[in-house]
C-alpha cells in the first residue's frame, strides 16, 4: 500500500513538468540537414534554398580559399535558426559549430544589396577559417588536454578581439 501512495503521488507531482525548449524553436521543428566535404548545414523545413544557398557559398571558399590564413579545413556544423529576432551569427569553439539567424535586420540599407544568408555564410565561414588555422601550439596542445573548451580558452587568450 505504502508503494502505491508513493507512486501515484510522484504521478501527480511530476505530471505537470516540460521539457526544455532550446533556443526558442518549438520541439515540433523537423530538421534536415545538407552535407557536404567543408559544412553540414542543419536547418528547419521551409529554409531549403537558404539551406542550399549557405552550403554552396560554404562549399565554394572551402575549395576555392587562398592560403592567406592557411590550408587546414576542418569540417563544421552550421545550424540555420530563422525563429529568431536579431539579426546575427557566430562561430563558436565549444562545441564547434556556427549557427546563423536569419532573420535580417529591420533596416534594410544597412547591409547593402547582398541577401543576408549570403552574407553570413561569407562573413562566418571566414572565421571558421581563422579558428581552422588556429590549431598548432599550445592551442593544439589545450585541445589534445581539454578538448574544444580547452581549446576556445587558449585560442580566446591568445589572440586579440581585433583580428576577428
Amino acid at each position: 500500500m505504502r508503494k502505491l501512495v508513493i507512486s501515484v503521488s510522484f504521478l501527480f507531482l511530476f505530471s505537470n513538468l516540460f521539457a526544455q525548449r532550446f533556443v526558442g524553436t518549438p520541439p515540433s521543428v523537423k530538421w534536415k540537414q545538407i552535407d557536404t566535404d567543408a559544412a553540414r548545414v542543419i536547418f528547419p523545413g521551409g529554409a531549403d534554398s537558404q539551406a542550399q544557398r549557405v552550403a554552396s557559398l560554404v562549399y565554394s571558399q572551402a575549395t576555392l580559399h587562398t592560403a592567406s590564413l592557411g590550408n587546414r579545413l576542418k569540417k563544421i556544423n552550421i545550424v540555420l535558426q530563422n525563429q529568431t529576432v536579431i539579426a546575427n551569427g557566430y562561430v563558436g569553439l565549444g562545441p564547434y559549430r556556427s549557427e546563423f539567424y536569419l532573420t535580417p535586420a529591420v533596416n534594410n540599407f544597412e547591409q547593402g544589396s547582398v541577401p543576408w544568408a549570403d552574407q553570413l555564410a561569407i562573413h562566418e565561414y571566414r572565421h571558421v577559417q581563422q579558428f581552422n588555422n588556429f590549431h598548432n601550439g599550445l592551442s593544439k596542445l589545450m585541445r589534445g588536454l581539454f578538448g574544444q573548451e580547452g581549446y576556445a580558452l587558449a585560442v580566446n587568450a591568445s589572440v586579440p578581439d581585433w583580428y576577428y
